[in-house]
């Protein structure tokens, strides 16, 4: 019987070691980016600049709260070669977004999920508010699109950023129209973050659900920033949790971008980046009406498989975040 019983309780630690949490299928795609700007027209036109001609501009909104308390903002989707982006201006000093701003600039605030119904949303709620993940607010703005209903819960302290919550059954299709395409066929590739250390963020968005980081100090090379040539590091927390994934990056020596952001942001949602085709090609255009190329580098052996190249495009008059092209080695 000891026999026995010894046998049962190895198998038993054997499986629970094994055992892998599974991350919740609403974690593994964002449906938008609540991005919060000071002045909508100059970032809508700086964007169709760039080549996003998918934009539309719902214009003034208003936004009512769990409590009935209502404002109004200023409001456009986009889709941004695959990011689908909800800009928003505030209007009114008192709202959830002006105090983002008012605490972070412009910049990207919240990347939301989407639940396929009230009932769903409503576990989820119950599931975070025990583990002390509370609601910051619950709106419904009236737009020309249909109702939009959002929750946003009080992440950004320990997170950096807001989770956002939408649900199929009470939020209109915002992107309906709004396709991927843009000048230079560019893709979304990852969101990414700037954060000063990565432990304590870790473990903050394990416990809501999403995977631990996976840490990694990459080799660069031909590192440049704003043109100069320089030696600079980081290091990166992967979550590969969906379709795309989410870089958390780490400045470790500089001069670098990320840190530069952190001193004028605090620790958020740093950029997008996009998978392009002919980068150089990119940057050319992106050059010639006035962006500047504020860092880049390479990783791998130069031409070989698993080598490529990243530039990143200063864009902080077009919203408060910048972008990040990416190009890998595909072979001949």
């Amino acid at each position: 019987m000891k026999l026995l019983t010894l046998i049962f309780l190895l198998l038993a630690f054997i499986t629970n070691t094994g055992r892998t949490e599974e991350v919740p299928q609403h974690f593994k795609h964002v449906d938008q980016v609540i991005w919060v700007v000071d002045d909508l027209d100059k970032v809508i036109d700086k964007w169709k600049e760039l080549g996003f001609e998918q934009i539309e501009l719902l214009g003034k909104v208003l936004a009512t709260a769990k409590n009935e308390k209502q404002f109004n903002v200023r409001m456009a989707v986009a889709n941004l070669g695959g990011a689908h982006i909800t800009w928003i201006q505030p209007l009114t000093e008192k709202s959830v977004f002006s105090k983002f701003q008012k605490d972070y600039g412009n910049g990207a605030m919240s990347l939301v999920h989407k639940l396929s119904s009230e009932y769903a949303l409503q576990n989820e709620l119950k599931r975070l508010s025990q583990i002390d993940v509370d609601v910051l607010e619950e709106l419904s703005f009236s737009t020309p699109k249909g109702k939009l209903i959002v929750t946003l819960m009080d992440t950004q302290e320990e997170g950096k950023y807001v989770l956002g919550y939408v649900t199929s059954e009470t939020s209109a299709d915002m992107y309906q129209g709004l396709t991927a395409k843009n000048r230079h066929s560019m893709k979304l590739n990852q969101y990414a973050f700037a954060i000063n250390k990565t432990e304590d963020i870790s473990k903050y968005w394990a416990k809501i659900g999403f995977p631990e980081f996976q840490i990694s100090h990459p080799v660069l090379g031909e590192t440049k920033y704003h043109g100069e040539i320089v030696e600079h590091e980081l290091i990166q927390g992967w979550q590969r949790q969906g379709d795309i994934a989410y870089e958390w990056c780490i400045p470790v020596k500089g001069p670098i971008v990320y840190a530069d952001h952190i001193k004028m942001h605090g620790e958020g949602i740093h950029h997008l980046a996009f998978s392009v085709d002919n980068i150089d090609k990119v940057l050319q255009d992106y050059e010639s009406i006035g962006y500047k190329n504020i860092m880049g580098g390479t990783w791998g052996e130069k031409g070989k498989p698993g080598s490529g190249r990243y530039e990143y495009v200063g864009l902080e008059n077009a919203g408060g975040m910048t972008m990040e092209l990416l190009w890998s080695y595909q072979g001949k």
